[in-house]
């Protein structure tokens, strides 16, 4: 393991504030390594300094919340990577749930319940058999309200050359 490597394991696992000398002393490293690594890590937005005398540090994003709302169980919902799925759909024409999933890299299930619950709160539609964004205002919002089969609505729709009227 190379002291960079060394260095960020630490850094990975340690959730209080720390110094150079923290780390010099749980690892024995070099303080002149560790002053480099630990700047290299700032510029990499690792981790930020919240003390400059003594410099203290502190891991980016020790306290990082993940908002989520559950409606299958063990399902949660990321708001992130809502919008992850948003922006893979503002990139191509997708009509196939299968392909959506596979630029993504998530599963088909994953994909579909995703969409059922964007779909539901009026982010993403199904338009001329593509799924398309149509604001992401509401995406803090997934996982509150899922309305079930939306998304075979929305292709019925389709197939009768209607619209799904949003407020």
């Amino acid at each position: 393991m190379t002291d960079k490597e060394l260095i960020l394991n630490f850094i990975n696992q340690y959730d209080r504030p720390f110094n150079a000398n923290v780390i010099a002393q749980l690892t024995s490293i070099e303080a002149d390594i560790i002053d480099q690594t630990l700047s290299e890590l700032i510029q990499g937005r690792a981790i930020k300094q919240i003390e400059d005398s003594p410099p203290i540090y502190v891991r980016a994003n020790r306290y990082q919340a993940r908002i989520g709302y559950q409606h299958y169980r063990g399902w949660t919902f990321s708001i992130a990577d809502a919008h992850r799925l948003l922006d893979i759909l503002e990139q191509g024409r997708y009509k196939s749930i299968r392909d959506i999933a596979q630029d993504i890299g998530k599963s088909r299930q994953w994909v579909y319940i995703y969409l059922e619950a964007l779909a539901s709160i009026e982010v993403v539609d199904l338009r001329g058999f593509i799924y398309v964004v149509i604001s992401r205002q509401n995406v803090p919002k997934i996982g509150r309200k899922v309305q079930k089969g939306i998304l075979g609505q929305l292709r019925g729709l389709n197939r009768l050359g209607g619209r799904r009227c949003l407020n």
